[in-house]
């Protein structure tokens, strides 16, 4: 379990200390807030700019709020990740937000050392929920990874109720499937993420509305996200691959990842 070291809310337009919100606050109610988990190396947020913009875009969509944040000070810090959200504050659930509050975690967290990780195919069905748009109700994708867990796997894949292949719990997947880098298609809801958005920048990928009964067609999978960066994975018979290793190196050497 990773521990909070440091907290901030917005007051005023600057970062001040905080120690918890007011119960009332609809995030802590009702789940309604906005989020982005942006690795932290050296006290150096990675991808600031791009996080920024896809917490404004959900901030905009899903709140009705235009912000605009620096990141809080974190050269005291050096390897984590920040967790920054926007509130739907106080209120009713049908309420309209006028006073949202923006606050950030910091949790240390050691590297990841291993070079690729274990997945499978989540056994129950979930539904995308708020456009891929990352929001404080993460129950669903929190259920199927401590499921994946408890199976002795370190991630869980999501597929729809159509049986199209979504996502990991905790990230994008990427697959190569019939000579092709695929992830799948943003029509489907998924989230897209910066990590995501990486890959595409460094490799030629396909958007694709993938069946998950094709998964165990494939020659290779990983996993994106800001903390691990790529991750190959290992999927019943489908071993970790070289693009994903090749991806995971790039990380590294661009200090993504330690």
């Amino acid at each position: 379990m990773n521990a909070v070291s440091q907290a901030w809310i917005l007051n005023g337009g600057a970062w001040e200390a905080a120690h918890g919100l007011p119960l009332g606050d609809r995030a802590l109610r009702y789940g309604m807030a906005v989020f982005e988990t942006i690795g932290v190396r050296d006290g150096l947020p990675i991808f600031w700019d791009e996080h920024m913009a896809s917490l404004g875009a959900a901030a905009e969509e899903l709140l009705g709020q235009n912000i605009g944040l620096s990141s809080p000070d974190l050269r005291g810090e050096a390897t984590g990740v920040l967790r920054v959200y926007v509130t739907a504050g106080d209120g009713g659930p049908a309420d309209p937000v006028t006073l949202p509050r923006i606050f950030a975690l910091f949790e240390p967290i050691p590297p990841v050392r291993a070079e690729e990780q274990t997945t499978r195919l989540h056994p129950e069905a979930v539904e995308p929920f708020a456009g891929g748009r990352k929001t404080a109700n993460y129950w669903m994708q929190c259920a199927a990874q401590a499921a994946a867990q408890s199976a002795g796997f370190d991630h869980a894949l999501l597929a729809d109720h159509a049986g199209k292949l979504l996502s990991g719990a905790m990230g994008n997947i990427f697959l190569w499937l019939d000579g092709k880098l695929c992830t799948p298609a943003l029509s489907l809801a998924v989230r897209q993420g910066v990590m995501r958005s990486w890959v595409m920048s460094q490799q030629a990928v396909v958007e694709a509305e993938i069946p998950a009964a094709c998964l165990g067609e494939a020659r290779e999978v990983f996993l994106t996200n800001s903390r691990l960066g790529v991750m190959p994975l290992t999927c019943g018979s489908i071993a970790a691959g070289p693009i994903g290793a090749a991806l995971r190196d790039a990380c590294r050497q661009e200090k993504i990842i330690p």
